[in-house]
This record gives structure tokens, C-alpha cells and sequence, in this order.
């Protein structure tokens, strides 16, 4: 297949700034993924019943990421004052882990892997299948941003 999409690099800045007694601390963090050719960027209402954000899959398809080529996904809490959960569904469909985002806060993952463990358990990474939101009081909007190779 003849494409006319130019492979690029992704850049994401994180800057963590802090003023204590008058001292200015700043970190900056920096990640580049180079041969980029496919992002994605809307923004959904989660309700408080779970939807469904993302899914890894196979090939890329309506809503889904090929997860060979996925690289990067953030997920930013776009309310004022509801939460919103996270559910990162594991290849293993017994298997997820749970994120809170509070309001204004964000979710970034850069691997196409997890795991959960528990009581000192061996890690065995799986592929994550499925990324669901649910609304903790009521309906949230909530930006995804994803970059895939």
C-alpha cells in the first residue's frame, strides 16, 4: 500500500514546577517517539455506567489500536469535581487494574503491557485488551490522546 504520510516524531513534555519559601524547583521530563504515523485526539463523555475508551487489538479498526504499533495514550479528567476509574482490562479478561483520575488529572501509558500481582505473585506481563471509564458521581468528559507507529 502507497502512503503519503510522512513518519514523524512525538514529543511529550511534562514540566513539575514547585515555589516552597521562595524556591522555584522545576523537573522536566521529556519523551520523543520517533517513526510516528497515526495519533488520534477526541474528547467522550464517560458515563457512570463503564465506557468503553480504547481497545488493543490485532489491527487498527473503528476505536481500536493495532497493539503492535501502539506507543502512547494519555487520559485527562476534563471535570471540575466528579472522578472517573479507569479499568486497563488484561489479555487474561479476569485480569485488570484500576486508576482514580481525580478532576484535571491524567493517566499516561506508554506500554502495550501490564500486570497484576498480588502477595509477592510473579509478574507475567499480558497485553491490555480494553481501556473503560466509568463516572464515579456523574457523566465526565475526558480528552484521549493516542500515538501509535
Amino acid at each position: 500500500m502507497a502512503t503519503t504520510v510522512t513518519k514523524t516524531t512525538f514529543t511529550s513534555k511534562i514540566v513539575e514546577s514547585i515555589t516552597i519559601n521562595s524556591q522555584k524547583r522545576e523537573v522536566y521530563t521529556s519523551l520523543s517517539i520517533p517513526e510516528v504515523t497515526d495519533y488520534s485526539h477526541r474528547i467522550m463523555s464517560v458515563a457512570t455506567g463503564t465506557s468503553s475508551i480504547m481497545t488493543l487489538g490485532a489491527s487498527d479498526a473503528a476505536g481500536r489500536i493495532d497493539k503492535n504499533r501502539f506507543k502512547y495514550l494519555r487520559v485527562t479528567n476534563l471535570d471540575d469535581s466528579n472522578n472517573v476509574r479507569l479499568t486497563i482490562q488484561l489479555t487474561t479478561a479476569a485480569d485488570t487494574y484500576e486508576v482514580v483520575l481525580s478532576p484535571k488529572t491524567s493517566h499516561i501509558l506508554t506500554s502495550k503491557s501490564g500486570d497484576i500481582t498480588t502477595g509477592g505473585a510473579a509478574v507475567s506481563l499480558e497485553d491490555i485488551t480494553e481501556i473503560k471509564g466509568t463516572a464515579t458521581s456523574s457523566a465526565c468528559d475526558v480528552e484521549v490522546f493516542t500515538v501509535s507507529t
